[in-house]
């Protein structure tokens, strides 16, 4: 394979960017990057070593925020990046554009539950895990608890039970309270 020069390495960057905006603005909402990733790199349009570039180029630019959650890294679009993305959104492919909005589409249910459906857990001062949980629907919380544990490994599987038990407990709780 022939190497790349700077101007076609800037050209690639450039539409791996203009992808992460399009699919931000796309979902109306934040997604992690690790949906965003499985959506480049099995489209091949990236690899990992340039996804994490493209990343980091766009939060320093201010055209995304990067906020962690868990074990979860969101993106967040800005309104730089919707502005740049109005100037620059005609150069992506329209057949890209295409592809973008069909994988949403078919993910959309596992993008919405990723940042819908949340649990978190730390340790606190006293020694214990505190496990922090909660269900949103369209931005507005639905329901949330907090559940002080004696260690990591219970936090931690209880975090897990919650993405998968969530919808079950709430209607537990409408129904009892």
């Amino acid at each position: 394979k022939e190497k790349m020069n700077k101007n076609e390495m800037d050209e690639v960057f450039t539409v791996y960017k203009l992808i992460i905006l399009y699919m931000l603005d796309r979902a109306e909402g934040d997604v992690t990057q690790a949906m965003l990733s499985t959506f480049l790199l099995e489209s091949g349009y990236a690899n990992f070593v340039s996804l994490a570039e493209s990343y980091a180029q766009l939060e320093k630019r201010d055209l995304v925020r990067i906020r962690l959650e868990g074990d979860k890294k969101f993106l967040q679009l800005t309104d730089a990046g919707k502005e740049a993305l109005g100037f620059f959104c005609a150069q992506l492919n329209p057949l890209i554009r295409k592809q973008v909005d069909e994988w949403l589409v078919e993910h959309g249910r596992q993008i919405r539950e990723d940042r819908e459906v949340t649990a978190v857990y730390e340790r606190m001062v006293s020694g214990v895990y505190e496990v922090r949980m909660a269900v949103k629907e369209r931005g507005v919380t639905q329901l949330e608890v907090k559940l002080s544990v004696a260690d990591a490994t219970s936090a931690e599987a209880i975090a897990d039970k919650w993405k998968e038990k969530n919808t079950g407990i709430y209607q537990y709780l409408i129904e009892n309270l």
